[in-house]
C-alpha cells in the first residue's frame, strides 16, 4: 500500500476535528429531518458497535482483529542459508537494520505540499531494492509505522533488513537513490516542513534474534526469502520455524550457548 495512503487509512486528523465534522453533519440532519429522525443514524451505529464489542469480548462473534495470518504459536525467524535450510546455530549470519523516516509538522498532514513525493519515493525504492535482492542483498521491510506527536506533527518509519552492510552502500549510490536525494534537495529548500531521516545498525552473527507470539507476521517475521527450487524456478519462502523448544531461550536463538 502506498504510504500516503496507509497514513490517511491510519486516520491522523485529530479527534477534535472529527468530532466537529460529525457535529457539523448532525446539525445538518436536524435541519433537513424531525429531531426524532435525525438522532437516528448516530443511536443506531452507536448501538451497532456497543452490541457488536459485547458479543466478541464475550466469545460469541468471531474477533476480526484476529485473522487467520496471526502467528498464535511460538515462533521465530532465523535467516535461511541460499538453499533455503536453516542452520543448526542460530543467528549465523550478519545483518544490517537500516530505519529510514520522515516528519511533517503541518496542518494538513499527510495533505501537506511536498509529502506526497516522499511517499511516492519511498515506494519506488523498496520496488527497485526488492527487483535485485541479490545484488543489494535486501531482504525485506516492515510496513509503514506511524507517530502522531502531541504537537500534531506526524512521522512515518519504516525498518528494512539488509545481508551486509556493502549491499545497502551500493544501492545507496545507484540511480534511482541518488535521483532521490537530489529531489530530497530542492523539497527540502522549499519545505521547511518536511524533515527525513535514517539510522544504520551492522549486527554480527550471533548479536540478533526475535521471537514472536500470538502477533501478525512483523518485521523479519514477515519477510519472504527468494529461493530457487529443485527446478529452478525462485519461489519466495518464510523462514518462520518453531520456537516452542529448541529455539525458546534468547541465548539459544543467538547461539550465544550451546542448543
Amino acid at each position: 500500500m502506498p504510504y500516503l495512503q496507509e497514513l490517511v487509512t491510519l486516520a491522523n486528523l485529530k479527534l477534535s476535528t472529527l468530532l466537529a465534522v460529525g457535529a457539523c453533519l448532525q446539525s445538518v440532519l436536524f435541519f433537513i429531518l424531525p429531531r426524532y429522525v435525525a438522532l437516528l443514524p448516530a443511536l443506531i451505529l452507536l448501538l451497532k458497535l456497543g452490541v457488536e464489542t459485547a458479543l466478541i469480548t464475550a466469545g460469541y462473534l468471531h474477533n476480526p482483529y484476529l485473522p487467520e495470518r496471526a502467528r498464535m504459536n511460538l515462533v521465530t525467524a532465523p535467516i535461511p542459508n541460499q538453499d533455503g535450510m536453516l542452520s543448526a546455530k542460530g543467528a549465523d549470519k550478519g545483518l544490517v537494520v537500516f530505519i529510514i523516516g520522515a516528519t511533517c509538522n503541518h496542518p494538513l498532514g499527510p495533505l501537506a505540499p511536498g509529502f506526497k513525493d516522499i511517499g511516492t519515493q519511498f515506494d519506488a525504492l523498496w520496488l527497485d531494492a526488492a527487483a535485485d535482492t541479490h545484488e543489494w542483498g535486501y531482504m525485506g521491510h516492515t510496513g509503514a509505522l506511524l507517530q502522531q506527536r502531541a504537537d500534531g506533527g506526524i512521522m512515518l518509519v519504516v525498518i528494512s533488513y539488509w545481508r551486509n552492510v556493502e549491499g545497502l552502500h551500493a544501492f545507496a549510490q545507484a540511480p534511482l537513490h541518488r535521483g532521490t536525494m537530489n529531489l530530497w534537495s530542492k523539497i527540502s529548500k522549499k519545505s521547511p516542513h518536511l524533515g527525513i531521516f535514517h539510522e544504520t545498525y551492522c549486527v554480527e552473527k550471533g548479536g540478533w534474534e526475535n521471537i514472536y507470539h500470538q502477533i501478525h507476521p512483523f518485521g523479519m517475521g514477515a519477510i519472504k526469502y527468494p529461493i530457487k527450487g529443485g527446478n529452478g524456478e525462485t519461489e519466495l519462502l518464510s523462514s518462520i520455524t518453531d520456537a516452542s523448544k529448541r529455539w525458546k531461550g534468547m541465548l539459544g536463538r543467538m547461539a550465544q550457548r550451546d542448543l
